[in-house]
């Protein structure tokens, strides 16, 4: 039974939710693969800034209508001193024009994620939703015991557990195609093999093999996310900066907001109830302490 719900877990093609958007983005996905031979980092990068352009028409907007009315108040008050004032005549402004002061962050932020949901979707399934594997989704369990097997023989670990799936299948495909034509013919036809290897050729960037989960033992690829991470971090200074210059009353939320976080994070690592029962076990401990020094000197 164990093993059935570990299958299960491994295998996961996605939120319900979000799959139409896979469906939609890997349509879009093949698309652009086709048109430019297969090149799948060339045809990311098309796809995100044509999405980015789609959204920046709301940046835009938002930014023009207000942008001037901030400004002056921004320069009425320029002494932090009337901090206070300002953040009164700001909301007064965005009263007067029916706009929520998280606005300008939180509608293309929505967007923006609903965006990476569907990027997530081609990136981590594209067996089912790029290359459009005929019943691979039904069949994700099975599959799933046909290749562990092999997985651990490659890994020489025989406890090994197979994570992101559909990326594994494209990590060691040469070590896997066999077992899977023979075992899902109807669906690792000979023309799915063909696309699967034409997907890998095209996962190469630089003379590295994109299709590998980068591990901090694999030298120069363990770049990627490191590289990912840095320019994430980048992007939410950079865009918090110009937030808090333009727009105070919002990048003050964001404060709060980021209090919060920090609150949760606290309770999370440090819960109330536990910490209060380590405080009376430390309180009890000193008592004691105490009684028995007493003890001592009165003897």
């Amino acid at each position: 039974m164990s093993s059935i719900i570990m299958a299960a877990n491994a295998v996961s093609n996605g939120m319900a939710v979000f799959k139409p958007l896979y469906w939609l983005f890997g349509k879009c996905m093949e698309f652009l693969l086709d048109v430019l031979n297969n090149q799948y980092f060339i045809a990311l990068i098309i796809f995100t800034v044509v999405t980015r352009l789609l959204l920046l028409p709301l940046n835009v907007k938002q930014q023009t209508r207000l942008q001037p009315k901030i400004q002056k108040i921004n320069k009425k008050y320029p002494d932090p001193r009337d901090r206070d004032k300002l953040n009164r005549e700001m909301q007064e402004l965005y009263a007067r024009e029916g706009h929520n002061p998280m606005q300008m962050g939180c509608g293309p932020m929505i967007f923006q994620m609903v965006f990476l949901m569907g990027v997530i979707g081609i990136i981590y399934y594209p067996i089912q939703y790029v290359l459009g594997a005929s019943g691979f989704n039904d069949a994700s369990n099975e599959i799933y015991k046909v290749i562990l097997p092999i997985y651990q023989q490659i890994t020489g670990n025989a406890d090994a557990k197979i994570t992101y799936f559909q990326l594994n299948i494209l990590e060691n495909f040469p070590a896997y195609k066999e077992a899977l034509m023979q075992s899902f013919p109807k669906i690792f036809t000979q023309n799915v093999c063909s696309d699967i290897e034409t997907y890998r050729q095209g996962m190469t960037l630089f003379g590295l093999d994109m299709t590998r989960i980068p591990h901090w033992k694999d030298g120069i690829i363990v770049i990627i996310p490191i590289l990912s991470l840095v320019t994430s971090l980048g992007s939410s200074v950079v865009s918090t900066i110009i937030q808090k210059k333009n727009n105070p009353a919002a990048s003050q939320q964001n404060a709060q907001m980021m209090m919060m976080l920090q609150q949760i994070y606290i309770f999370k690592v440090h819960p109330p109830k536990r910490t209060q029962a380590k405080l009376m076990v430390e309180n009890t401990i000193e008592r004691r302490s105490r009684e028995e020094n007493i003890k001592m000197m009165t003897k």
